[in-house]
């Protein structure tokens, strides 16, 4: 756990702020730019909201607590941040909750919509204004509209913990002014404390929850019928850790155990359990298996994945989304680490497998991180290092 008020903790951000001042320091145009880039901000973000409102202002029954959820990122981030949205569930019972995602397929396979939960359509932007609360939710929790007097009256055994999250997030408001550009520093952070992903959150909401929490998500989610895919019990799932929605082009990211070490480990797993058979899941960018006895690349849509995985008895995976998704089923993972940090996204029911030859670049050098190794090197070493023979080890000890 990270002392948020220790001195040490206050110089280390008082030196991620000088570290993307210093150029400016001696540069009128750095200033500048900066200067620009806030501006652009709140003219750019101030003019999506009023023409968002212009489009489209929901009528909220003025009787209940309405609150909007940006949920920043893909998949993975998703499934990391429900715990956050439990706890706040749990501090708001009688709340509506809407759900807005940059992966639109991610809450579907996390909530069951009903008079308390709604998924809002993707692409169009909901207009903060019309909710009683709105945060941003991703590395950070970032209350970017709400309505104290409606809480004070609708909820107020919430006030103490919203009064101190707002006290926290003006504490952090250099990385909370521009979130989308800190929230890179904010992770170096992290991993530098050797925190978990939802380290900050859990200071900055104010919340109460386990960052270890796991789950089972409701049978209307997990119960779909899958027979149509021949699978046969038992069978593991393997996935490349490839996002579906990656465009690779000619690249393989980094957090990717290489094909070859996959052919090897699958070989050596029919050898050892030639009962199981070997489902390979994913999306249609992932390169496929051809030791995989069912390849379902493409094949499947996003609501069946929860149901498949939910029924095998193990799923090996780079460190990805859908090993973000199997916290929430009966599923245990064997998750291979490259570029990302076990510290910050192993869980403590997963077998969490990492070589750290050269320590972990993610963030780094913005999104080229996923295939650019910052030392020059044509593949993670992190994840090269983990052997076929390593893999089925493990593998071993949970099957037998």
């Amino acid at each position: 756990m990270i002392d948020w008020s220790s001195n040490q903790t206050r110089l280390a951000f008082q030196e991620i702020q000088s570290y993307t001042e210093m150029y400016g320091r001696g540069s009128r145009v750095v200033r500048w730019a900066y200067a620009y880039r806030r501006l652009r901000n709140r003219v750019y973000y101030g003019l999506q909201q009023q023409w968002a409102g212009f489009l489209s202002r929901p009528k909220l029954d003025p009787g209940k607590l309405h609150v909007l959820l940006h949920l920043r990122g893909g998949l993975g981030d998703a499934c990391a941040l429900w715990v956050v949205i439990r706890a706040l569930r749990k501090q708001l019972p009688n709340a509506v909750f809407y759900y807005y995602t940059d992966s639109p397929n991610a809450m579907r396979l996390l909530v069951v919509p009903d008079a308390q939960n709604m998924i809002l359509p993707p692409g169009r932007i909901p207009y903060r204004r019309a909710y009683d609360m709105a945060c941003e939710l991703c590395l950070s929790f970032k209350t970017v509209y709400v309505k104290q007097a409606r809480i004070a009256e609708l909820a107020p055994q919430f006030m103490s913990t919203l009064q101190t999250s707002l006290k926290r997030q003006q504490e952090l408001s250099f990385f909370l002014s521009d979130n989308y550009l800190l929230d890179d520093a904010l992770g170096r952070f992290l991993y530098r404390q050797q925190a978990g992903r939802l380290e900050a959150l859990h200071y900055l909401s104010a919340l109460d929850f386990d960052p270890q929490e796991t789950d089972t998500l409701p049978a209307k989610i997990t119960g779909k019928e899958i027979s149509r895919y021949g699978l046969k019990a038992p069978y593991i799932t393997v996935h490349s850790g490839i996002n579906a929605s990656f465009d690779i082009g000619m690249k393989i990211p980094l957090k990717c155990w290489p094909t070859p070490a996959w052919s090897a480990f699958l070989e050596l797993f029919k050898k050892r359990f030639p009962h199981i058979q070997i489902v390979q899941v994913g999306g249609k960018n992932s390169p496929r298996l051809d030791k995989a006895d069912i390849c379902l690349l493409g094949e499947t849509p996003i609501e069946d994945v929860p149901a498949i995985l939910q029924h095998a008895r193990l799923h090996i995976d780079g460190e990805s989304g859908l090993v973000q998704l199997t916290r929430w089923l009966n599923t245990k993972s064997v998750v291979l680490f490259g570029p990302t940090a076990p510290c910050l996204f192993s869980l403590a029911k997963n077998i969490n497998l990492s070589e750290p030859v050269c320590g972990h670049c993610m963030w780094l050098s913005g999104p080229v991180w996923h295939t650019q190794c910052a030392l020059g090197h044509p593949a993670c070493l992190n994840i090269t290092q983990i052997t076929p023979q390593t893999v089925l080890e493990a593998v071993s000890k949970e099957l037998q």
